[in-house]
């Protein structure tokens, strides 16, 4: 570009007219408006060169706005940019500015976490480091993750991505724009087990059985766990994972741990409070569940055939790779000194 206008301005200066320039230049792709600006601008500066300092003057971004913006926001990071310009006076557009362009802030939701006591975080810490200790074994690549989960008939709405493509609401049933929901709607509790390598059979709890140590010993590790481990392990070494439900940590159900796998994760080496390590509990039920409830089942046992099928069909990549983060997930842990794996906030303020 500046090549251009040293050409311009060296024709000007030999007396060429503006309408003489644009001939001669015409192959090099520069207009009328081009030429006439060039020589203006050396006319008045003796230079093709920008002048800066031209247009409209920053009025509302000054050093005393953004500073203002960058208090209330450090002393409150949760308020609305709407709420800050209501206070300051300042319109919601600039404020909005200020925030991302100035301050380089980014907006970030607020996500649930369990609230962890000082004990429990200590807890955390240090059963997390020990099963660290047993990793040295390579033991964890033969760990069967277990857990239980209450599904429903009702559709699973996800705010953030659910969305119905039309080009108008009255255009579409005014059904398929929402989620219904009933007090106590049917459902029905599964249990299930994933390693790198497999997966166990689903375990339907029925209706009305509370699960107690014995229900949890009878129906899940007799009828659902033994036979397929024994089928799927054969005679080599494996692990056995569940949390510190109850059920699970009773003297009985530990005890029938020890006389019938080759080795588990008791109720006193499991971290507690900890779904955030548990594959089953971060990954693969919320997975199983974005495919199974993504409408509503007319009935339980519907709701059952669609829980068989999905999960047959999910990848054993994913089912690895959730097994595969466990480890990782411990030494999050212990980074974090036993807090949240996930630290959340609104606002990063520099």
């Amino acid at each position: 570009m500046e090549d251009k206008r040293s050409a311009v301005v060296a024709l000007y200066q030999n007396g060429r007219k503006p309408s003489e320039i644009l001939n001669e230049l015409k192959n090099t792709g520069v207009n009328r408006m081009f030429i006439y600006r060039t020589i203006k601008r050396f006319t008045e500066t003796g230079s093709t060169k920008k002048r800066y300092g031209g247009g409209r003057k920053t009025i509302v971004r000054v050093p005393a706005n953004v500073g203002k913006i960058r208090k209330r926001l450090r002393r409150n990071p949760r308020q609305s940019l709407r709420n800050v310009a209501k206070m300051t006076g300042i319109s919601a557009t600039s404020v909005r500015r200020i925030a991302k362009r100035n301050l380089g802030l980014k907006p970030y939701k607020i996500h649930k976490a369990h609230e962890l006591t000082v004990t429990q975080k200590k807890n955390r810490l240090l059963r997390s480091k020990q099963l660290l200790q047993r990793a040295a074994n390579g033991e964890f690549k033969k760990i069967v993750f277990t857990d239980e989960k209450i599904f429903t008939v009702q559709q699973v709405l996800n705010k953030q991505n659910d969305r119905v493509w039309a080009a108008s609401k009255s255009s579409c049933d005014s059904k398929k724009f929402q989620a219904s929901r009933r007090q106590g709607p049917p459902s029905v509790m599964v249990w299930a087990g994933i390693t790198q390598d497999g997966r166990t059979p689903l375990v339907f709890v029925p209706d009305g059985c509370k699960i107690n140590a014995e229900t949890y010993r009878n129906l899940i590790l007799e009828q659902g766990l033994k036979p397929w481990a024994d089928s799927h392990f054969r005679n080599s070494h494996w692990v056995f994972q569940q949390d510190s439900a109850p059920s699970h940590k009773a003297r009985t159900t530990q005890q029938w741990l020890r006389d019938n796998t080759p080795d588990f994760i008791s109720s006193s080496q499991w971290p507690a409070c900890s779904p955030d390590l548990n594959p089953m509990d971060f990954s693969i039920w919320s997975i199983l569940e974005s495919k199974v409830c993504s409408t509503p089942s007319a009935n339980v046992e519907i709701l059952k055939a669609r829980l068989l099928k999905e999960w047959d069909k999910i990848p054993q990549d994913i089912l690895r790779s959730a097994c595969e983060t466990f480890k990782k997930r411990l030494s999050l842990v212990v980074k974090a000194r036993g807090g949240l794996i996930e630290k959340r906030c609104i606002f990063l303020i520099c």
